[in-house]
């Protein structure tokens, strides 16, 4: 942003400079009105085109090089006459007139785009309850009035099986309920980091151990570096990033493959690596990953996490989060088959 205002001012200061060359070059005399307007109108049309800031630095270049060029004798700077004053603070007041009503202009189209995305996000997430919602609280219903009126009819694995199924379709819908949540929390900016030192291995052990269940007989591996500093981190909210890491690796890949979780500083920086040996992303779908309600083919997932049950908003919200502490999380193709997801964190806050 500040390369950007910096190469608008340098623009606006060229502009300034043509317009006093070919001035110069046409021969006006300072007392022509004819001298000022052309200044007038590149200010204004700086103005109305990249802004305030622009417009007053062309304005205030304009003073020097109209002295140095117009006022004779030329190629020389000679005391400012209460003419030349007055010129510079017209074209100062064109400056801030139009450039506040630019910047004004930005913020309010700004604002638009804001409310378009934020009613936008709120019609995929009204979809995302209607029907992703909709087929746990139907399997849970159906078990309850299975249980309630069919109950003394079922024999003792009927009935288990049915509980588990509830049990597991209300551990889904409450996934469903804890991601939409938190990504509205995200997207609304309300999230507080709560930075304490913090050891990224027992993160990492937190945040495995709260998968235990999606992982079943699968236990990662985990090597951290035994160097490892802390790291100023909100451990709970790294925690459930990494959760969300763990849970998409082994949504897609199956049960007998292994899971790798690896960390090391490099360069000031934490590096958490978690890899899988799964069916992999294409190449050019690597950086979509993290988008809201972006899904892998679920057809080939591993996990009954995956089919129909996800929101899809999981590595968006592991994304939100490492992002919040000033960090990057990118995925890479393994050379093996299946995806590294790491996680790039500074060791000092910044």
């Amino acid at each position: 942003m500040e390369f950007k205002t910096w190469s608008l001012s340098a623009l606006g200061v060229l502009l300034v400079l043509i317009v006093a060359a070919a001035l110069y070059a046409l021969g006006v005399a300072p007392s022509h009105l004819a001298v000022s307007a052309p200044f007038l109108l590149v200010v204004v049309l700086v103005a109305a085109v990249w802004g305030r800031g622009a417009a007053v630095v062309a304005a205030l270049t304009s003073a020097p090089v109209f002295n140095y060029l117009i006022v004779p004798p030329p190629y020389s700077f000679s005391t400012p006459t209460p003419d030349e004053g007055f010129f510079v603070i017209s074209l100062l007041v064109a400056a801030l007139i139009v450039g506040s009503w630019k910047e004004r202009t930005r913020r309010i189209e700004h604002q638009m785009r804001q409310l378009a995305a934020s009613e936008k996000l709120q019609k995929i997430l009204l979809d995302t309850i209607s029907h992703d919602f909709k087929t746990p609280l139907t399997s849970i219903v159906g078990c309850l009035n299975s249980l309630l009126f069919e109950g003394r009819r079922l024999n003792e694995l009927d009935r288990k099986e049915l509980i588990e199924t509830a049990y597991q379709q209300a551990t889904r819908l409450n996934r469903l309920v804890t991601d939409v949540l938190e990504m509205t929390r995200l997207e609304a900016g309300t999230v507080r980091l709560r930075r304490e030192p913090a050891s990224i291995g027992d993160v990492v052990r937190q945040a495995v151990s709260q998968v235990r269940e999606t992982l079943r007989e699968r236990r990662p591996s985990i090597d951290i570096a035994r160097d490892l500093p802390q790291v100023m981190i909100d451990a709970v909210l790294l925690s459930h990033a990494l959760v969300n890491v763990l849970e998409n690796a082994a949504k897609y890949s199956a049960s007998d493959s292994p899971i790798e979780v690896q960390a090391h500083a490099a360069n000031g920086h934490v590096i958490i690596a978690v890899s899988d040996r799964g069916i992999g992303v294409p190449a050019e779908d690597l950086g979509r990953i993290f988008e809201k309600f972006y899904r892998r083919d679920e057809a080939h997932s591993f996990s009954w996490l995956a089919s129909g049950s996800g929101t899809g908003l999981g590595l968006a919200i592991a994304k939100g989060i490492v992002e919040a502490h000033g960090g990057r999380i990118w995925a890479e193709q393994r050379a093996q088959g299946g995806v590294i997801v790491r996680v790039r964190l500074p060791l000092e806050v910044q």
